[in-house]
């Protein structure tokens, strides 16, 4: 993987284009995915049905042994290779949707890292206590067999189309992630994780206090990568989690919000607050607050003067 290698992103709104939260397909080496650095908006689940898989993540190899599940988080750019003998079953979900009105674990309640279930697959299943990647989550043979049940019924019930099978796959991939979670929170790995999310949440949390006071700087994903100390594929995973956006998406709500609130309480011109909010552009300015608000700014603010 070459470092300054393009980054291809695949987005959920031309992914998913049968079922609006997911999207289940088998790949094989004569069905390769992801042979170009790329990312997603959206997480993969992939469990390995025969052989191996090979994902690089930040310059590294991982390899998923069959029977394992192989889990990527949304905006983490990687390579996805298949052997000659491999095969997978791949479970590409939009888990903030899916997980809107999941249960959350009473067992995760004690710890700080959150007990939604979102929080242990994205956190605890994907890093160890040397701060590397480790996506492969390796599977007790019970858990294993289960695991394999559910995705081929999840497999079958995309491609046949059965009355309900929409609900039939929302509530099966809810089932998949309670298998995955108790299987981590009963592995030897879990408490070391769970204390490695809560220094780097502390670490994310200054850096998020850095961007609502810096805001109208010129910061870039570099910048507040350097300022958290943590590596820009471990932040951004931590970023999308505990903010539910990516940094671009962030730093943007949180411009916009100043720059309706000057908008509200001030005189400034256009162009003044478009400097005092970092956009730095009146016309890109104007026309970015249309797109999010659905009005130009000059039209806002004498709505909100009447």
């Amino acid at each position: 993987m070459k470092k300054d290698e393009p980054v291809i992103l695949m987005e959920k709104s031309k992914m998913f284009n049968k079922v609006s939260f997911c999207k289940i397909f088998e790949a094989s080496y004569t069905r390769q995915t992801g042979e170009m650095l790329h990312c997603h908006d959206y997480t993969q689940i992939w469990y390995v049905k025969k052989g191996c898989c090979e994902n690089w993540l930040e310059g590294k190899k991982y390899v998923a042994e069959q029977g394992s599940v192989f889990v990527i988080p949304p905006f983490v750019p990687h390579i996805t290779r298949l052997p000659e003998d491999g095969a997978i079953i791949c479970c590409d979900v939009d888990l903030p949707k899916l997980l809107a009105s999941a249960p959350e674990l009473s067992e995760a309640s004690t710890s700080d890292a959150s007990s939604s279930i979102l929080n242990i697959i994205m956190f605890n299943m994907l890093i160890d206590k040397t701060q590397n990647l480790q996506s492969s989550f390796t599977l007790s043979r019970r858990t294993e067999y289960l695991v394999g049940m559910q995705m081929n019924s999840l497999l079958q019930e995309y491609t046949q189309e059965q009355a309900y099978y929409q609900d039939f796959l929302w509530v099966n991939i809810q089932n998949l992630l309670l298998l995955l979670a108790r299987e981590f929170r009963q592995s030897p790995a879990h408490d070391a994780s769970v204390m490695l999310y809560n220094q780097n949440k502390a670490a994310l949390e200054k850096t998020i206090g850095y961007i609502q006071t810096h805001y109208a700087e010129s910061l870039t994903l570099e910048t507040v990568c350097r300022y958290s100390g943590l590596s820009k594929t471990y932040f951004c995973g931590l970023f999308k989690l505990m903010t539910k956006k990516t940094f671009v998406e962030y730093l943007l709500d949180i411009r916009m919000q100043h720059a309706m609130a000057l908008l509200e309480n001030t005189e400034y011109s256009i162009t003044e607050i478009s400097n005092m909010t970092g956009f730095n552009d009146s016309t890109y300015f104007s026309r970015t607050f249309r797109r999010l608000v659905g009005m130009s700014p000059r039209s806002y603010r004498a709505i909100r003067a009447e």
